[in-house]
C-alpha cells in the first residue's frame, strides 16, 4: 500500500507525463539510461532522448503540450505551476532535433515566464503554439498561433501572425526578418514531429 502511494505521489508532482510515443526513447543519467513508456513521469532536470524514427509527446502539469522529432534532446531545466496561486515557471532546453510545442497555463501568464532554448536562440513564449527545428538552416522557427520572441546573441525577431517564421542561417547570427512559409515548407516542418498513422 505505501509504494502504492508513494508511486501516485510522485505522479502528481511530476512536470510532465509521457502521452505518446513512438520508436525509442530514454532517459539520460548519471549511470547511463534507461528506456521510456506512455505513462512514465518526467520531473524538472531530466534529459529526454529519441532514437531514430522516435517521436515523444509530453503533456506538462499546466497543460502545454511537447511533441520531440527523431534524434531530439531536451533537458526540462525547471518547470514549476502553482495552479491555487495562479503563478509558475519553465524552462526547457532543446539540444537537438525538432519540436512543436503549446503552451498551457505557465505559458499565458502576463510576465510570460516560459522559455525554450535552443543552441542557436532562445524562444519566450507569449501563449502560442510554434514549431522549431531545422529546415537547412541550423534553427528555423515557425509561429502557429499567438505571440513568440526568437532571440540570439545578435539580435530578436517578434512572430505575431500565424503562418510568419523566421530562420537563423548562421550560427551566432540574429533571426532573419519574419516571412510567410509556403505550403511544402509547412508540411516539411510538420513531417518531423508527426507520428507514424
Amino acid at each position: 500500500m505505501f509504494l502504492l502511494m508513494s508511486h501516485h505521489a510522485a505522479r502528481a508532482e511530476a512536470a510532465a507525463l509521457i502521452t505518446r510515443l513512438q520508436g525509442m526513447v530514454q532517459a539520460v543519467e548519471a549511470r547511463g539510461s534507461r528506456s521510456l513508456a506512455v505513462g512514465d513521469p518526467v520531473n524538472s532536470g531530466d534529459r529526454l532522448r529519441t532514437g531514430p524514427g522516435a517521436r515523444l509527446e509530453l503533456r506538462f502539469a499546466d497543460g502545454m503540450d511537447l511533441t520531440l522529432g527523431e534524434g531530439a534532446e531536451l533537458v526540462v531545466e525547471s518547470f514549476a505551476w502553482a495552479p491555487a496561486a495562479n503563478r509558475g515557471k519553465a524552462e526547457l532546453a532543446v539540444l537537438t532535433g525538432a519540436f512543436l510545442v503549446e503552451s498551457g497555463r505557465v505559458g499565458k501568464l502576463p510576465d510570460h515566464p516560459l522559455l525554450v532554448k535552443t543552441p542557436m536562440a532562445s524562444v519566450g513564449v507569449r501563449g502560442t503554439k510554434f514549431w522549431g527545428g531545422s529546415l537547412g538552416d541550423p534553427l528555423n522557427v515557425l509561429l502557429l498561433d499567438g505571440r513568440i520572441v526568437v532571440t540570439s546573441p545578435k539580435g530578436a525577431v517578434d512572430l505575431n501572425e500565424p503562418g510568419a517564421g523566421t530562420s537563423i542561417p548562421v550560427a551566432g547570427e540574429a533571426p532573419t526578418p519574419p516571412s510567410f512559409w509556403g505550403e511544402d515548407r509547412i508540411k516539411r516542418a510538420f513531417a518531423t514531429v508527426s507520428f507514424d498513422k
